[in-house]
């Protein structure tokens, strides 16, 4: 007999992998880690029990092999993002192959092999995390040849740069000539995703003697952040800029101050009985 509060699992399987998607763009991985658990748990209760009775089907949205491999998928890349990689490694090993699920359909089939894909490319992903080099031209192809992943591969190898020092210059140059205007990316993960990719880019000039570069991308975030409401890359860009504009031009030092004048205008005009101090200037950033 089937519990109560399985069937309300049943009904919150696909809402939790919009929950996990969500946790995802928010970068909130602990939260993608507790959600992903929850959403492997619901998919055993399902599959354990195909229906509520005899006659009813309990009906998803997709195939119950996708939920498998992705609550896998979204903790490996969760822990990834916390860089204990041996826990991301580990979840890996379960979609890598989901064969297990001892399902012969052709959409289990299909399911099977995509997750295989996802194995390999994350398995990829991890040599450079660490700082393996040497997997840097098959890592630079395997973009290549799946263009949907640039943006996410961008991201990872310019950690990997960052972190471990060396210059990506004759790689990132033919990688970012896919990337599209900031406008195409609406959705709010690839909007995150692209911020991420933004943010790191700016970072990586900034400590390769391209500061010029690094200005100009971290003026274009921080209107970028404020158009998006992400908080989290408006104060790291804020940082960023910091640092580096000793080296902006007088034009530059005064566009940060037009947009954070902007941007505070808005903010303090909603707190009651506030005025915004006409004597903000550009002056207060140099």
């Amino acid at each position: 007999m089937i519990e109560e509060e399985d069937a309300v699992e049943f009904i919150d399987i696909d809402i939790l992998v919009n929950m996990v998607k969500m946790a995802f763009a928010m970068e909130n991985w602990e939260e993608v880690i507790s959600l992903s658990t929850r959403l492997l748990e619901t998919a055993k209760v399902i599959a354990s029990h195909p229906s509520k009775t005899s006659g009813e089907r309990i009906e998803t949205k997709r195939h119950i092999s996708y939920y498998f491999g992705y609550s896998y998928l979204m903790q490996g890349l969760a822990f990834q993002k916390l860089k204990q990689y041996a826990l991301s490694i580990e979840c890996i090993e379960y979609y890598r192959d989901l064969s297990w699920l001892n399902d012969s359909t052709d959409e289990a089939i299909t399911i099977v092999e995509d997750f295989n894909k996802f194995a390999k490319a994350n398995l990829l992903t991890l040599d450079i995390l660490t700082g393996n080099r040497n997997k840097l031209p098959e890592y630079t192809e395997f973009l290549q040849q799946n263009p949907d992943q640039i943006l996410s591969g961008l991201i990872t190898i310019l950690e990997s740069a960052i972190l471990y020092s060396y210059n990506v210059d004759h790689v990132l140059e033919p990688l970012r000539s896919h990337i599209r205007d900031a406008s195409f990316y609406t959705e709010q993960v690839l909007a995150t995703k692209y911020l991420s990719y933004s943010f790191m880019l700016a970072l990586y000039y900034s400590l390769n003697d391209h500061t010029q570069e690094a200005i100009i991308i971290s003026l274009h975030n921080l209107s970028l952040c404020d158009k998006l409401g992400n908080d989290k890359y408006f104060k790291k860009t804020i940082a960023l800029f910091e640092t580096i504009k000793i080296y902006a031009s007088v034009s530059q030092l005064e566009e940060y101050s037009r947009i954070l004048k902007i941007i505070f205008e808005g903010e303090i005009s909603n707190e009651k009985g506030h005025r915004f101090s006409r004597s903000f200037s550009s002056s207060h950033f140099q």
